[in-house]
């Protein structure tokens, strides 16, 4: 398979990758502006994993480019990255004691071989009840203000978690099984 390039500069979707065992590049997309509400959760991480895909893939043509976009979505509330600790404090006030959906869209794409396979998992996380002082706690380590949903499952807000239905490796920021899935996809 050809050299591949991750269209993100998440540490944790890199990791990803590389337990996977992939020879990978990493080049973010510098203008790709995400769209946060105004389409369907599901419809909503396609357009944004596919957007920054294409901005990559015209600068390295010869690579497959692989895009993400992850999101939480609580009682049809979707829950990007939080833009502040107070934002990120409600977020996780809210997510406390409840189920929430943790959904990230993929897009992969061979711009020699012009084809793109583009999709999404879901995985229902359930919190524990969190109390005032651990949230206060966990936003003033800073870990959450560059997570979806103000936490990271992998991370020390993994704690919060009582339980998950689905792919971990979603919850983190990119699904394996799709990911495995599309690959083997474009190199038939």
């Amino acid at each position: 398979m050809r050299n591949i390039c991750l269209a993100s500069s998440s540490p944790r979707r890199q990791q990803i990758l590389k337990e996977m065992g992939l020879d990978f590049i990493v080049c973010y997309p510098e203008k790709y502006k995400e769209i946060i509400c105004g389409l369907d959760p599901e419809v909503l991480v396609c357009h944004n994993a596919l957007g920054k895909a294409k901005e990559v893939g015209e600068k390295y043509k010869g690579l497959i480019i692989i895009g993400c976009d992850t999101i939480v979505v609580f009682n049809n509330e979707i829950f990007g990255k939080p833009l502040t600790p107070d934002n990120a404090n409600a977020m996780l006030t809210k997510l406390s004691g409840n189920y929430h959906t943790v959904i990230s869209g993929l897009a992969v794409i061979d711009i020699q071989k012009n084809r793109k396979l583009v999709g999404y998992d879901k995985t229902e996380v359930k919190f524990k009840d969190v109390s005032e002082k651990e949230i206060n706690d966990y936003v003033a380590s800073g870990e959450p203000l560059d997570k979806a949903g103000a936490y990271g499952i992998q991370g020390s807000g993994g704690v919060f978690v009582k339980s998950i239905k689905g792919c971990f490796s979603n919850v983190v920021g990119l699904p394996k099984e799709l990911l495995k899935k599309f690959l083997e996809e474009l190199t038939n």
